[in-house]
């Protein structure tokens, strides 16, 4: 899979959130908008991370379907979480990938923020909206 540049997102600051990620133009609903390069990492590497006091611990750690954490690249850990979300994150469930990406479930206007679903549990989404 070759990964392609950005083309329709841009990183910037959003009031009340800090980063985030915005398209710059249209967007589609079903359009791609990014594909993630992924790095998978263990259990043990994943607690250092949440653990210790290292950059490492700001950037999300993804649980992949089946079972194992990752690291999103390129934007993957700006996307900001919403309860209504215009966007959502995917992958191949049939055979493991080194990405993931995140799609439109819905138009998404120039200027608009992108955003996706964490699917918290509730009590822990609080914190986020």
């Amino acid at each position: 899979m070759e990964i392609v540049p950005l083309q329709k997102i841009k990183v910037v600051n959003i009031k009340g959130k800090g980063r985030g990620v915005v398209a710059t133009q249209n967007i589609k609903k079903d359009e791609i908008i990014e594909f993630c390069p992924i790095v998978f990492i263990s259990d043990q590497e994943a607690s250092f991370f949440e653990k210790e006091n290292t950059i490492l611990k700001f950037y999300y750690l993804f649980q992949y379907a089946i079972g194992r954490k990752c690291i999103m690249l390129g934007y993957g850990s700006l996307y900001n979480h919403s309860k209504n979300p215009n966007a959502n994150i995917d992958y191949d469930v049939k055979e493991l990938k080194n990405y993931l990406f995140f799609q439109a479930i819905k138009d998404i206007k120039a200027g608009e923020e992108i955003s996706y679903d964490y699917e918290f549990d509730d009590d822990k989404e609080d914190f986020l909206t």
